[in-house]
């Protein structure tokens, strides 16, 4: 292929890259979002009453627009990557046209840089991680992205090399699929596990809230009324909040101010935690399968297009020239 041949195709992908970019921000901010301030509703429930913290480093506007720049300088990385990949592999690539091979080529960059390692590592909101295993997770996610990268080439590879020894149809499909699919078990099975729990933000371990000192006197007795009927524990011992308060050795309501209150953040959010880790992970790979999307079709779209007007052309001279002569 000509220098001016890859020059092409690299611009197409910058192009193309550039423009899932901007969708897949967009899909961000407007459909991911939404579950990362969920999330973040539980984390905020946790501080309920407590004294005022540091203020965040950036805001939560700057952290928008920051992910959606971000969202777009990813999309024209992978729209380079895609651009040279098809520029190389172009002769070993079957396709009817530029889009069927860029297709395939961002199929498996999909799978292999998305789909696999979240079978082993989904994504998870900013509520979900440890700050200390941080380094840990990150290495062990780069590196199954790595190996899932050398299994999809082997996969296609060996895809290959059945399909040039006469394999077809469903023999095909299954030697080669079933091969894929074990190759992909044994990487799960493999790599370790993520060192954090999935555990809901709660401030049942250290709480934040405290009895009002201006609680009235009515709502104080029906405090300690409710916690002897009901036995719950979530009114806790000032000196060691995670006991329990020693209620018998409460004779006088207003004994209960400043006394630390316990309050489980499902009581306070709307949201279920397991629905907002589970729709963020859906929203997180949709998204990333939107970014793959975009690029293959716009690449493809941007590399048919000469082609396909060139036809056009051809098609309008033999037209004319096969029209009679006009009286």
């Amino acid at each position: 292929m000509s220098s001016q041949g890859i020059k092409g195709f690299i611009w197409r992908g910058l192009a193309a890259g550039a423009v899932a970019g901007i969708a897949t921000a967009l899909f961000i901010r407007f459909v991911t979002e939404t579950q990362i301030g969920n999330a973040l509703g539980f984390e905020d429930a946790t501080g309920i009453g407590a004294g005022p913290g540091e203020a965040a480093e950036f805001s939560r506007s700057t952290q928008h627009w920051g992910g959606m720049a971000a969202a777009v300088i990813y999309g024209v990385a992978l729209g380079l990557v895609l651009g040279v990949a098809c520029a190389a592999l172009h002769h070993r690539l079957s396709g009817r046209n530029e889009f069927d091979r860029a297709f395939k080529v961002a199929a498996g960059g999909f799978v292999g840089l998305v789909f696999i390692p979240a079978l082993k590592y989904p994504p998870n909101p900013p509520t979900v991680g440890d700050p200390d295993t941080i380094g840990q997770r990150s290495t062990e996610y780069l590196l199954l992205m790595m190996a899932a990268i050398v299994v999809v080439f082997l996969g296609w590879t060996f895809w290959g090399f059945l399909t040039d020894r006469g394999w077809d149809g469903a023999a095909r499909f299954l030697v080669g699929g079933g091969a894929f699919v074990v190759a992909v078990s044994l990487l799960i099975a493999l790599w370790p596990a993520s060192p954090d729990a999935i555990n809901p933000p709660d401030s049942d371990a250290a709480p934040a809230l405290q009895i009002s000192a201006t609680a009235p006197p009515d709502v104080l007795a029906a405090i300690l009324a409710n916690a002897r009927a009901t036995r719950d524990e979530w009114l806790r011992d000032p000196r060691d909040p995670s006991q329990p308060l020693e209620l018998a050795g409460v004779s006088d309501p207003a004994q209960l101010t400043g006394v630390p209150a316990a309050v489980n953040t499902a009581k306070l959010v709307p949201e279920s935690y397991t629905n907002v880790i589970w729709h963020f992970r859906m929203l997180s790979i949709g998204g990333l399968a939107l970014l793959w999307a975009v690029i293959a079709g716009v690449f493809g779209l941007l590399a048919d297009a000469p082609a396909s007007a060139l036809s056009r052309l051809r098609r309008g001279g033999h037209a004319g020239a096969a029209a009679p002569p006009a009286a």
